[in-house]
């Protein structure tokens, strides 16, 4: 405010000083008093140049002032507040967990148990491996849990998780396929394969040399 006020009085001012200067003119033209305007319009003109350099300081201090007060605002004042857009936002990926254990990718701690209980009954075993197969329409591309060789027969042996229950079907589905090349597969609760992986693992070594499906 006093900025404002100062620069409204210099303006004034210089309107004065303008008003003695056409005065004074005036009065040197008529020969009402000669010489004067050649004496008095210097004194003048350096008058009012002053005046527009201290004014042009107090526009710039004024600016200046305005521009910290913009800055110094909240953003949510400053900017309008911008809501995410949902549809450019990618979907959110499933999280797998690695887990490594003598070179072998694992995925959960109950399967580094079920793993762990393999290698001590000392069967071959593969580890998620990744199996081709053929299915009523075309081929498919499948990965299992732990695929087991043990007294000349093939088996899978699946850590069942949470996200089970939400594919049970497309799972009995994948095993039925399974059982057509002769593979055997058993599915246990991934806690109870945490808790007791050494009951998991020989009851499977049971079922498995016990099955009777085609090779």
């Amino acid at each position: 405010m006093r900025l404002l006020k100062s620069g409204f009085l210099i303006r004034r001012l210089m309107v004065v000083v303008a008003l003695i200067g056409f005065i004074v003119a005036l009065l040197d033209i008529v020969n009402i008093w000669s010489g004067a305007g050649a004496k008095v319009t210097p004194i003048l003109l350096a008058t009012i140049i002053l005046f527009l350099v201290y004014d042009s300081q107090q526009l710039r201090r004024l600016r200046q002032m305005m521009r910290g007060n913009t800055a110094t605002l909240p953003n949510s004042a400053a900017q309008p507040e911008r809501r995410p857009n949902k549809k450019r936002q990618p979907n959110p990926q499933p999280e797998y967990r690695s887990i490594a254990w003598h070179g072998l990718t694992l995925r959960s701690h109950s399967e580094v148990k079920i793993a762990k209980a393999l290698d001590n009954k000392g069967v071959l075993f593969l580890a998620d491996p990744k199996i081709r197969l053929k299915t009523e329409s075309h081929r498919q591309t499948r990965e299992v849990d732990f695929l087991v060789h043990y007294d000349g027969k093939w088996g899978i042996l699946e850590v069942d998780g949470p996200h089970h229950q939400h594919s049970a079907k497309s799972d009995e589905w994948r095993d039925a396929r399974f059982g057509d090349y002769g593979l055997l597969v058993i599915r246990y609760p991934a806690d109870q394969c945490y808790r007791e992986p050494g009951i998991v693992v020989e009851n499977f070594l049971e079922k498995l040399a016990a099955s009777t499906l085609p090779s």
